[in-house]
């Protein structure tokens, strides 16, 4: 791969003490001669590591020993881009600029054309770019970057509120992290284990105790209880169609598939006409809500201790938290 080099007055000189161990990817909402050409015009204040044109040309404004500024989180609350806003646990916890520990690559494109799908040119151009940073980032600071979803990420997760679509629900993250010899399937650490499996494309209800937005918005009244899409899954919450916003995965239920976990301690509600037995389960018994006391293959017991204690396939069980 072949890559030209321009330098941006926009960075910072080293890192502020950080190394880099987070690739973010962007789209540029321009062509590739224009975004170059931008993004080293001081009057721009804003810079990446690389940009990649549509037919697979690669260049490098920003050294990998400096941060680029094309992440800015800022470390006020009352701010759009603040830290805590991420979707991702990582730029919650580090409380500073993510600019400072994450390298930035620009896509030449438009979100309206596709959403951000990159051509093969382009996809190919974008593995070997990363293979690259990989490698480079090892040898300067001895930091090996992840390939995983948790490490390869998008602009919209470090900023869900001012850059919700960029690059596009349409990238082609999981191609690119399993080219470079990661896992296809998206990573996200110490996200929290009861969130049910969503995935992108889910119809979700938002439940009626949910008070805020994960960005901190109220949530209003006519949201709660009313069903959507999940556009986008971040580390503990989803972007959801219609509303465009945020919410916490435990603000949410799903419907049905592999959301419907269910566990010992589990709180369920009766959604069959029958126990495991066979014998027609009472009226009064279907509106209650039960605990799982144990499990056994397709099967749980529900209120051992008090309840009905009584067997029931997973499949006429809904999982309620």
């Amino acid at each position: 791969m072949r890559i030209t080099k321009k330098n941006s007055p926009n960075k910072y000189n080293g890192r502020r003490g950080w190394k880099p161990d987070m690739i973010v990817c962007h789209i540029t909402e321009g062509s590739y001669n224009g975004a170059v050409s931008w993004l080293c015009n001081p009057k721009s204040q804003a810079s990446a590591h690389y940009v990649v044109a549509k037919d697979g040309r690669v260049t490098q404004l920003v050294d990998l020993k400096d941060g680029a500024w094309c992440n800015g989180t800022s470390t006020k609350p009352s701010s759009k881009v603040y830290y805590g806003k991420s979707s991702l646990k990582a730029v919650r916890d580090r409380r500073t600029n993510a600019n400072y520990y994450t390298v930035s690559i620009e896509h030449e494109g438009f979100w309206k054309e596709n959403k951000g799908k990159l051509t093969e040119a382009q996809k190919a151009a974008t593995i070997e770019l990363i293979k690259h940073i990989r490698d480079e980032v090892k040898k300067i600071f001895g930091v090996e970057i992840p390939a995983d979803r948790a490490h390869i990420v998008g602009h919209y997760e470090v900023s869900p509120i001012t850059k919700p679509h960029c690059p596009g629900e349409n990238f082609q993250f999981d191609e690119i992290i399993k080219a470079v010899g990661g896992s296809s399937v998206p990573v996200t650490p110490n996200a929290p284990t009861n969130t049910n499996d969503f995935k992108v494309g889910d119809t979700v209800t938002v439940k009626r105790s949910a008070t805020k937005y994960a960005t901190g918005q109220r949530i209003a009244n006519f949201v709660k209880g009313s069903k959507y899409k999940i556009k986008q899954l971040g580390a503990d919450r989803a972007l959801l169609s219609g509303i465009n916003s945020w919410v916490k995965l435990s603000d949410l239920e799903g419907e049905g598939g592999t959301r419907n976990i269910i566990k010992v301690g589990s709180k369920v509600k009766i959604t069959g006409n029958k126990y495991a037995t066979g014998q027609k389960i009472p009226g009064w018994v279907k509106n209650g809500t039960h605990e799982v006391s144990r499990i056994a293959g397709e099967k749980a017991l529900l209120g051992a201790n008090g309840g009905i204690n009584s067997w029931l396939n997973k499949s006429d069980i809904k999982v309620i938290e």
